[in-house]
């Protein structure tokens, strides 16, 4: 398939609409970069989100690998399946990634990986998908608004640190791999992105009850970021019925002070956190 160059996506008769976040990656390094990162060999299995008119698509389909690309647009999907007749190990998809089940094409071996460009609207649901599945993915690489990358990199004490911050931190490995510049798309959007690479980290299961709890101890955490951890779990202790000053002495123990804010916690002392709520909470 060619690679989508503005001429091209105007010559196909494409429009971006708007207000489904469609900025066209139109730089072949930008695109080459991407896919690069994502280390990906023949035998593995690529879910890519959002090909549009088929920057990265272009270099997936180099690789031999198979690749599952999720475009919603009616209009997109027909011009890239046609594009990429003539590449069979490339499968157009018309589908909304958010409704898609990743089981009816990933393998269970963790020889899956995912790329696309994000648009911001469905970042955190496409990153709550991928935390949910991580399991069996090797890898993902996804290219989103630079200042959402830096706050999923940030670090304790940050003003950009938050909840996926602490989340990014628990289950992944993450890194920034380079900044692009808004001139790469087309059409320019106001705002800078960011290429980032994140892998799994194996000893965590998304799903067990202990890691649902520390989320859930994390959110309420940050609900309100201007208040101490004392005044923000007041709702958390009461759901779980807890008593609050016991477990501010417990918390005390471990040198954690409730006074503190929520964005000064490591994710360990988070974890600390969840460890004393499940000493102290009633059984049945």
């Amino acid at each position: 398939m060619k690679f989508p160059t503005i001429s091209y996506i105007r010559g196909q008769g494409i429009r971006p609409v708007k207000n489904r976040g469609q900025n066209f990656l139109v730089d072949r390094n930008i695109s080459r970069k991407t896919v690069a990162a994502a280390d990906i060999s023949p035998d593995d299995t690529i879910i890519e989100i959002g090909p549009g008119p088929g920057a990265l698509t272009h270099f997936l389909a180099a690789t031999g690998a198979r690749v599952f690309c999720f475009e919603i647009d009616t209009g997109l999907y027909r011009i890239l399946n046609r594009a990429t007749i003539d590449d069979p190990n490339v499968n157009i998809i018309n589908k909304n990634i958010l409704d898609a089940n990743f089981s009816d094409y990933i393998t269970q071996s963790r020889n899956n990986i995912i790329v696309g460009s994000i648009p911001y609207a469905i970042t955190t649901p496409i990153l709550l998908k991928f935390l949910e599945y991580s399991d069996v993915f090797k890898n993902a690489v996804f290219i989103i608004q630079k200042e959402v990358a830096e706050r999923l990199c940030a670090q304790p004490g940050k003003r950009d640190y938050g909840i996926f911050s602490v989340y990014c931190h628990s289950y992944l490995n993450a890194a920034i791999i380079q900044t692009i510049p808004a001139g790469c798309f087309y059409p320019p959007p106001k705002v800078d992105s960011a290429i980032i690479r994140m892998t799994a980290k194996t000893d965590k299961n998304w799903n067990s009850p202990g890691e649902k709890l520390f989320r859930e101890l994390v959110r309420a955490s940050f609900a309100n970021r201007r208040k101490t951890l004392a005044n923000s779990l007041k709702s958390f202790f009461h759901q779980k019925a807890l008593n609050p000053d016991k477990f501010n002495a417990r918390a005390e123990e471990k040198n954690i002070s409730l006074k503190r804010r929520a964005e000064t916690l490591s994710v360990e002392e988070f974890y600390t956190l969840t460890q004393i709520v499940e000493q102290m909470r009633p059984r049945d």
